[in-house]
This record gives structure tokens, sequence and C-alpha cells, in this order.
């Protein structure tokens, strides 16, 4: 199924330079975000109508690589209305069905699920939100009032109306039909060409309620975007100390670093040689190392979330920054353990602190390793036992560091890892 991106308007209500489409949105612009999300959900190919400075958008997509095959049609016509530039793409697109999205629409790529499928009875659909308290700016939205499960009208100053239009479209064919019969009248918006298939009761409606979608007009609904996309990085899996500390911060500096041609493989890089250098203050055994030591790794661990909220953000999330991630926290681990012991030994002596470091390490490593053929086996997340995720894990050791406790930090690490592994074992047995 291919898509129709509709980037004609001139945006006059936000504050930019740059035509609405280039509006810049946390590292991609904003009809790049809507490109990206296509292609996450599959889509292979759109066709682009431009208008307004259109020159300057199919420059910036051509030099940009998305993935998806793009085809682009000037509309002259764009100050007409929206509606005059979807007909434009009538000789692309007229003999198949086709996804339709608004050039300044930003949404959740999951919205698409329920819009990508064939209707049965072959009608065009429109997704709607019931949830009208969460609508951006009401005032401004297209209304439809639905009656029984049907829709009955649709427009932007209807006073009895029951949810909103989220821009987003399932076109059959019929949809250039209603377009050349509204266009020729002289109503030049595509709601209009809706209204017409919705007298034919030719209109179907799917419900996106509890999605995330936002009309950006205004700079007012661009900050709050910016900030749902912030807010969105946060994920189900998450220890506690990253949704109680880590996310709190990291967000923020996510929010500067994805502005940047900083990389994410970069960021976990950056974040390694934190620990590495910790490790080396560690390594000193004096408290006051030990004190720079700890809030080098919990520095760390706020950064280490930055990278795959950058990647999410940017949509360039890949396997190998997964793999390279990975590989980095377990050469991590054994450097901060390693660290803490010698620096331990060389002022305390003894065995006792090389013995718990050793079963610190290895619970550990074997916790790590068993995180992914446990959650596969039982399709949950480590939640079911002890709640010891990375960020759990360096949390301790930062505090253990900069009390200067070793020994405690060591043996708490390998109770709470040895024993979430034995668990882990007797459980799936069972």
């Amino acid at each position: 199924m291919r898509a129709l991106i509709l980037a004609a308007g001139r945006g006059s209500r936000l504050q930019q330079s740059e035509p609405k489409p280039l509006t810049p949105l946390l590292g991609l612009t904003l009809i790049e975000r809507i490109i990206f999300s296509l292609k996450q959900k599959g889509i292979a190919e759109a066709v682009v109508v431009t208008g307004y400075r259109s020159s300057e958008i199919i420059e910036k997509l051509k030099e940009r690589e998305t993935g998806i095959k793009l085809t682009f049609i000037e509309n002259p016509e764009w100050e007409k209305g929206n509606g005059v530039s979807a007909l434009r793409a009538k000789p692309i697109l007229e003999n198949e069905d086709f996804l339709l999205l608004m050039g300044d629409h930003l949404f959740d790529p999951d919205i698409l699920e329920p819009v990508s499928k064939k209707n049965d009875n072959d009608k065009t659909a429109v997704l709607i939100d019931r949830d009208l308290n969460s609508v951006f700016d009401l005032e401004d939205a297209t209304k439809i009032q639905i009656k029984d499960g049907v829709p009955v009208d649709i427009g932007k100053n209807l006073e009895n109306y029951d949810a909103v239009d989220c821009g987003i479209f399932y076109c059959t064919p019929e949809i250039f039909t209603a377009l050349g019969r509204t266009v020729s009248e002289g109503k030049y918006q595509l709601t209009d060409a809706i209204q017409y298939l919705i007298y034919k009761d030719r209109l179907d409606i799917r419900d996106v309620t509890g999605r995330f979608w936002i009309d950006i007009d205004t700079e007012k609904s661009l900050k709050y975007a910016k900030q749902r996309l912030l807010d969105s990085l946060s994920k189900t899996t998450d220890g506690a100390i990253s949704r109680l500390l880590n996310r709190r911060i990291s967000k923020h500096i996510t929010r500067q670093l994805v502005e940047t041609d900083i990389t994410p493989n970069m960021v976990s890089i950056i974040a390694f040689l934190l620990i590495v250098l910790s490790s080396v203050f560690f390594a000193l055994g004096e408290w006051v190392y030990l004190l720079a030591g700890g809030i080098l790794v919990q520095f760390s661990s706020i950064l280490d979330g930055c990278d795959g909220e950058i990647a999410r953000l940017r949509f360039i999330g890949s396997g190998y920054g997964a793999f390279l991630d990975s590989i980095l926290d377990r050469y991590a681990d054994s450097l901060i353990i390693f660290g803490l012991a010698y620096g331990y030994w060389i002022h305390n002596e003894g065995l006792l602190v090389w013995a718990l470091g050793f079963f610190a390490l290895i619970g550990v490593f074997v916790f790590s390793y068993t995180n992914a053929r446990y959650e596969a086996i039982f399709e949950s997340s480590e939640s079911r036992g002890i709640p010891l995720r990375r960020d759990m894990r360096l949390f301790i050791v930062a505090i253990g560091a900069i009390i200067n406790q070793i020994l405690i930090t060591f043996l708490v690490l390998s109770v709470l890892t040895n024993f979430e592994v034995i668990r882990r074992t007797v459980t799936t047995r069972h």
C-alpha cells in the first residue's frame, strides 16, 4: 500500500522561517517524522504533494535517506485548499487504495495499524478520536457527528459532535470521485469531499481513541508535541531507578543531543568511557576517588539511556547499536567490579573482597545472560522476580562507593543476582 501526504500548505501561524513541513522537531523535520513513521509500519512508497516553497521541501527530502520511495507532485494552486492538492494525486493513485495523511499531523506510528487494513464494505475510512478532552486544540479540530456507529456530519463548526478526525484516512479510489465533484462546485477542502462521502453513505470510521496524535498549527502545539515525544521515551521495561531518576534527567540531555550530529553509538561509547574513568578512580581506593567514581557511575547510567532515546526519536535504532550497547555494558560491569575490588585490596589486603567480587561478577553476568531467554519463555519482563535491571545495579554500586562500603556492595550484588538466577532456573523448570 502507498501513502499520500499533503504538504502544500503555508502554515502561517507557525513562527518558523522554514516551510511548515520542514519545521524542526527534535532532530527531524515534521514531514520526515511522518515518512519514518510510515516506514516503521511497512509502507514502502509515498506520494508527496507540495505547494508553498515546494522546491525547498523536495530538495530536503531528496537529500535525506528515508528508506521509502518518494514521488513528488507540485500543486501551483495550493492556496485554494487541501482538496485541490489531494486531487492532484489522481493520475498516480486512482486505481488503488491508499493512506491519506496531513503533512502537519504528528502521530504515534501504531495509530496506522487499524487504518492500514482494507474495509470489508470497500468504503473510505477516517480515523477518529472520541476523547475530546485529550484533543490539544478542540476549537480548531474537525468534528464528526456519529449516529448508531455511522458518521452523519463533519466540519469545524459543528455544535453537536461525538469525535474529531485525526487527519488520517484509508482511501479507496472513490475519494477522487468525491474530490472531483466538490472541486467542480468550488469547494476546495478535503473536508468537503469527506462530507460528500458521508452524504452518499460511503464513509466508515475507525476508532483510535487513546492513541497520540496532534495537528501542529501553532507554536503552542509544536511545544506540546515536543514534550509528548520526550514523554514517550520511557519504556514499560524501565527499572525503578530509570523511572524515578534516570529518565527525568536523560530526557533533558537527549533534548539537546538530538539536535546535534551525535549518534546513539557515540553516546554508548561516551557512557562506557565514563565507566572506564570511574573504574580507575575505584582502583585508587581512597574515599575521595570512590566518591568521584560513584558519581561517574550514576551519570554514566543516566547517559546510557540517552543512546536509545536518540535512536527512537530519530528512527535510527539498529541491531548493531543494541549489540554494541550490550557488549560495552558487559565490559563496563567487569571494570567496575575489578576496580572496586583492587582499590579495596591495596588498602586492606585479604582475599574476601576478591571472593565477593567474583560472585558479584558471576551473578551480574549470568543475570544479564538469562534476561532474554527468561522473558522469551514467559513473554513478560523480569518484573515477576527481583527488579534488578542494570539501572538498579549501577545505583547500588554508586551508593556503595560513595559511602565506602565495598564489601557490603559486593555482598548485596552477589546475593540478589545469584538468587534471581536460581529462582529463574527453578521457575522455568516448572
